[in-house]
């Protein structure tokens, strides 16, 4: 589904467009990249705090769902998951780090 990849130097020109784009509610990515190899994707504001708020809520629901159980998630675990809510580690990364801290492998 992905559509064509603009290099810097096509986006840099068209980013005038583009926002406009955005602007008249288009919530189509666009894909940037080197040599037609995806490597960013820019897309409306809006997906972007949609996206954000999907990982909140799949973190409240953990939580919620551990606190039905009687447990509490420890504070470092806690600090993964906002990590990871925050956009600033990937999900595997995010699973790797909390298995290791319960001692699973």
């Amino acid at each position: 589904m992905r559509t064509e990849t603009l290099s810097v130097r096509e986006a840099r020109e068209q980013l005038p467009s583009l926002l406009d784009r955005f602007r008249s509610g288009d919530r189509r990515p666009v894909f940037l990249g080197s040599h037609r190899r995806t490597e960013a994707v820019m897309l409306p504001v809006e997906v972007y705090d949609e996206l954000m708020a999907q990982r909140q809520n799949a973190a409240d629901q953990v939580a919620a769902s551990l606190r039905v159980e009687g447990v509490a998630p420890s504070s470092a675990a806690q600090i993964v998951i906002e990590e990871w809510v925050h956009g600033k580690i990937d999900t595997p990364e995010m699973e790797r780090r909390i298995k290791q801290l319960h001692g699973v492998r």
